[in-house]
């Protein structure tokens, strides 16, 4: 495991790199599945991971796809309240190109940026993260305060 160096700001601009990145999903998607048939986009996207992240009551966790790609190809970093993740998937080269005719080509290849607000809960002392058989999966741990604070209330009949 690989222990992110952290610290804490508060963030100036935490909404905005939110709204940003929800922007930039939605240009993704539809760019990807809006275009009428026989439509295309004139530019390639390029490649952007598949992420989901699950809340338990201890801790958060994110993992993100990244086939073909190595840790060394990754860079995770944490400032202001948010994690970035990014990245570049390298097509592979073949000496042999010219020999080479494509039936068919669903691979995506390219940079990627991933920006995630975390929320206040989180004690980013302790995240760790983890790359194994093309997963990245990063730990979040909620801080100890967060646990105690968190209660069930009882709902009284009158």
């Amino acid at each position: 495991m690989t222990r992110l160096p952290v610290t804490r700001n508060t963030p100036l601009l935490a909404g905005v790199v939110r709204e940003m990145d929800e922007m930039q999903n939605r240009l993704r998607r539809f760019f990807n599945e809006g275009f009428p048939e026989g439509m295309t986009p004139t530019e390639p996207l390029g490649w952007i991971p598949t992420v989901e992240i699950v809340e338990k009551p201890e801790e958060i966790i994110l993992k993100a796809e990244l086939p073909g790609m190595t840790k060394d190809d990754i860079e995770l970093t944490f400032e202001d309240d948010v994690l970035v993740l990014r990245g570049e998937k390298k097509e592979e080269k073949f000496e042999d190109a010219d020999e080479r005719r494509y039936h068919l080509w669903e691979r995506s290849y390219g940079a990627f940026r991933r920006a995630f607000v975390l929320p206040r809960t989180i004690d980013t002392t302790r995240i760790v993260a983890e790359f194994k058989d093309g997963i990245l999966t990063v730990k979040m741990p909620k801080s100890e305060q967060e646990k105690i604070r968190g209660r069930k209330i009882e709902i009284m009949k009158k």
